[in-house]
């Protein structure tokens, strides 16, 4: 069987792993200045932004139609104990954590459009220092403290309303 399609397309189908996507992650420290940047594998600038190499994996990360949330797993490397001083202060507790998904040739031409979803760090699920850190991530919009903004119709902005 002969096939007309140009040799970089086949080149492209054989590989063992799909590039499409990057996943650029980014924790921020609720009470503190202090932003980590990383990404699997191999170290990347997108928007003047360096993501550092690191090894982790996202889990669990489902949506379903009834409009409950899923509680996601990080696992993250933890080299030299990058997060062992943040995690016994608590200050690791109800970071934000950036998701971003981007095309591989929107990071190359460093075109600022990504798939975005933010969690917060529910808890630490598992310290291993010097190797691995795991966090239980929640939906922003979860937890006791939070209220949704509601809109209050009265007058005189609203003249059909009457009290």
């Amino acid at each position: 069987m002969t096939s007309s399609a140009p040799l970089s397309h086949k080149q492209e189908a054989q590989k063992l792993s799909a590039d499409g996507l990057v996943e650029l992650y980014t924790i921020r420290l609720k009470n503190l200045p202090v932003i980590f940047r990383f990404k699997n594998n191999d170290e990347v600038t997108w928007r003047g932004l360096k993501f550092e190499g690191m090894a982790c994996k996202l889990t669990g990360d489902n949506r379903s139609a009834d409009g409950e949330e899923s509680r996601p797993v990080i696992q993250i490397m933890n080299p030299l104990g990058v997060f062992n001083s943040a995690a016994v202060k608590g200050q690791l507790d109800l970071a934000s954590v950036t998701r971003q998904r981007v095309r591989v040739d929107h990071i190359k031409n460093n075109v600022n459009i990504s798939e975005q979803r933010m969690w917060y760090v529910g808890r630490i699920r598992e310290l291993i220092s010097g190797q691995s850190i795991t966090f239980e991530l929640r939906n922003m919009t979860e937890g006791a403290n939070f209220q949704i903004p509601v809109r209050q119709f009265a007058p005189p902005e609203f003249p059909m309303v009457t009290l």
